[in-house]
């Protein structure tokens, strides 16, 4: 285990900065683009172009990767994506702001390669899992660090851009610092979507209706804060509830998973988060204290969903497949995140700020349904 870290430690630390920037950008593009009075609408266009680059990048990365190497990669998209929030502080119009999303999901995505085919070439299979755990708790700890530094400045000048841009590329320095401990080999190809269909019908499309939930959440959520009139450090604190409680409850779920199964574990959150999101429709406008309890019990449903639908997916997965599998699921996770900012879009431009709420109970009553059928 010890040497297992030290062989990926600067991945590990990488991903909770850019993690941090990338949360920080997130929140700031949101409310940024609600002064501006953005239509909810064009507002889901722009972060729906995100999702497009980021499905991209499993598709490109192996042959950029193969020709460049890991560091290169990392450090090249690192800096595209620090440039890309910069002009978007200079350039405060839809068009070029989708543009520019575009690019920074394509650039991110390269980089979330790069940090996965590190950890699969670096960590023995013996303790892969706990590596990638803790993988994905040092991002959550960066989404919910970003979220206080959203209150620091003001969203309508170009500081916080630039403190986003500034820790996009502190992101890339322990990748620098560590350069000769990294892989000689690219990543696998993504296996292809069919292969996954049909070897784990409810690992594949959990995993898409999870990009559609988290991207509805991370897009939309400071969206949401902002129009029901929450204050700048309120707003921070909404997503953050929702940050901590879905890294809190990585492990345990994991562990029930192990306990009572993948499928049993996914009809449970799935309820849950349709359970919280309703609440969550039920409260707007009643009072703070209800939407701050709804993302507390969202964010235990809707971001360890992920982890457990891969689980569920490797299980049924030959283990000399596995690293491709886990390739295809990042590109249909990609996919799916496409459509959640639409989908809300859409909802807060025809019902207001509760079609947030609305749009989420939506996808997880589609995932509970989902669940009770595909196996």
């Amino acid at each position: 285990m010890r040497a297992a870290f030290w062989a990926v430690w600067a991945v590990l630390l990488s991903a909770g900065i850019v993690q941090t920037a990338n949360g920080l950008q997130t929140d700031l593009i949101g409310v940024r683009a609600t002064l501006e009075a953005f239509p909810p609408w064009t507002i889901g266009f722009i972060m729906a172009a995100y999702y497009c680059g980021y499905a991209s990048g499993p598709l490109l990365s192996h042959g950029i990767i193969a020709r460049f190497g890991h560091v290169r990669t990392v450090m090249v998209s690192v800096l595209i994506a620090a440039c890309v929030i910069v002009l978007q502080a200079l350039f405060v119009t839809p068009f070029v702001w989708a543009a520019l999303r575009l690019l920074c999901g394509l650039a991110l995505s390269m980089t979330y390669v790069s940090f996965e085919s590190w950890i699969n070439e670096r960590a023995e299979n013996r303790v892969r899992g706990r590596m990638f755990s803790l993988y994905l708790v040092m991002q959550m700890i960066g989404m919910t660090g970003s979220q206080g530094l959203l209150s620091i400045g003001d969203p309508k000048n170009t500081h916080l851009f630039l403190l986003a841009a500034l820790l996009f590329v502190i992101g890339g320095v322990p990748i620098w610092i560590a350069r000769h401990r990294a892989p000689a080999n690219p990543p696998p190809s993504p296996l292809n979507m069919v292969a996954l269909f049909h070897v784990s019908p409810l690992g594949a499309l959990i995993t898409s209706l999870s990009g559609v939930s988290w991207a509805i959440v991370a897009a939309f959520g400071p969206v949401y804060a902002q129009r029901a009139g929450f204050s700048l450090s309120a707003i921070g604190l909404f997503m953050g509830v929702a940050m901590v409680t879905g890294a809190l409850a990585q492990f345990p779920l994991g562990w029930l998973s192990d306990a009572i199964g993948r499928r049993a574990t996914i009809a449970l959150m799935t309820a849950a988060g349709l359970a919280a999101a309703l609440f969550g429709l039920w409260g707007n406008g009643r009072g703070v204290i209800y939407g701050y309890i709804a993302m507390a019990a969202i964010g235990v449903s809707v971001f360890p969903l992920y982890g457990i639908s891969v689980a569920h997916t490797n299980d049924r997965v030959a283990p000399e497949r596995r690293v491709a599998s886990a390739a295809g699921l990042v590109l249909l996770f990609g996919l799916g995140s496409i459509f959640g900012p639409l989908l809300a879009g859409g909802a807060v431009s025809a019902i207001g700020a509760g079609g947030f709420f609305a749009s989420l109970a939506a996808i997880m009553a589609l995932s509970a349904a989902v669940t009770s059928i595909a196996r």
